[in-house]
């Protein structure tokens, strides 16, 4: 999957470090740029000396006609959120990689249970505006701030409120005056959503309340749906390393599929799919390269491949062939994965 040249039509001061750029997809681009609420897009940053990727998430819905729009909350020391800030102005090109990402809304008419933090509201609120024009669910969103400054999107979130009172109710938590969210506001916020689909995006901390506290409810693992955008914690150096078990029985090649395409190429043991897939001339999609983004996702289709990392799939995904590429190595002489699932 390749990068294109998309132009900036508009930027919008979002919040004092938070800004959204909206983009001009050419009709030429028209189908590979299609998308859905909660997918994000990889971005190519050139800063001196090197090229890095970022991935942000879309606060727009298609259903709505809304023009494509990414928002970026400035990091302290972040080079990517530093450099859209600093450098993109309306007009600029961009080099972009098509939509990717499974966070996305499930064919069910269960109630929609949403948890934000800071910028995880940027693929939470194209969720909510897809729900509302697609479905009748009923949504309840807690979105959680340091203070009412840094709420994104609070006039939008207002308006859709006032416009759909029965059907979305959205909880502001704000730390400079609540403290920080505990399990209660969490616990409280599924009252009357008990039998709800949630989806959570927002800050390491934030997420693992969540999480938890959903887990201790009873919460079945399949109606959690989880973005992170934060890189998980490795403190163990081990666990960055490939697992003795990847070079057994690892093959002299492997097959995949990239857009369309069939390929047979070299593989060497403790190699990643990913890596052999680059070597061999492919451009599979990747990003973030620690096994949290999900953009390196294939499905296995024979074969095994022995995974050291992954912070994305469900052990039922895994068990249904889901695999990242990045952490994913292939031990067995049919190995077979693709990228096109």
């Amino acid at each position: 999957m390749s990068f294109h040249e998309l132009r900036v039509s508009r930027v919008i001061d979002e919040t004092p470090d938070a800004r959204s750029f909206e983009l001009a997809i050419p009709a030429e681009l028209a189908e590979r740029f299609r998308y859905r609420a909660g997918q994000y897009l990889t971005f190519e940053v050139p800063l001196a000396g090197e090229r890095i990727v970022r991935c942000y998430s879309l606060a727009s819905a298609p259903e709505l006609g809304e023009t494509p729009k990414v928002t970026v909350k400035r990091v302290a020391g972040g080079r990517g959120s530093g450099w859209f800030h600093d450098h993109v102005a309306a007009g600029a090109t961009l080099r972009v990689m098509p939509p990717l990402g499974r966070f996305v809304l499930h064919d069910t008419e269960r109630p929609l249970l949403c948890f934000a933090g800071g910028s995880g509201i940027t693929p939470v609120i194209a969720l909510v505006k897809s729900a509302l024009a697609t479905t009748q669910r009923r949504i309840r969103l807690l979105y959680a701030n340091r203070d009412a400054r840094s709420v994104i999107f609070a006039r939008e979130l207002e308006a859709l409120a006032k416009r759909e009172p029965a059907r979305f109710e959205c909880i502001h938590h704000l730390d400079d005056a609540a403290g920080f969210a505990s399990a209660e506001t969490v616990r409280r916020a599924r009252e009357g959503f008990e039998d709800a689909e949630a989806y959570l995006c927002g800050p390491g901390p934030f997420m693992a309340l969540v999480e938890q506290t959903l887990r201790a409810a009873g919460v079945p693992e399949e109606r959690i749906r989880i973005e992170r955008f934060e890189l998980p914690e490795h403190p163990d150096a081990a666990a960055a390393a490939p697992p003795a078990a990847a070079a057994v029985g690892a093959p002299a090649e492997i097959v995949v599929h990239l857009e369309g395409k069939a390929h047979r190429i070299p593989y060497r043991a403790g190699q990643s799919i990913l890596d052999a897939a680059r070597q061999a001339g492919l451009q599979p999609p990747f990003a973030c390269e620690e096994a949290f983004c999900g953009s390196c996702a294939a499905k296995r289709l024979r074969g095994t491949v022995v995974l050291d990392r992954n912070d994305v799939f469900t052990a039922q995904e895994i068990a249904d062939g889901w695999i990242l590429t990045c952490h994913g190595r292939a031990t067995s002489a049919d190995c077979e994965i693709s990228w096109d699932t």
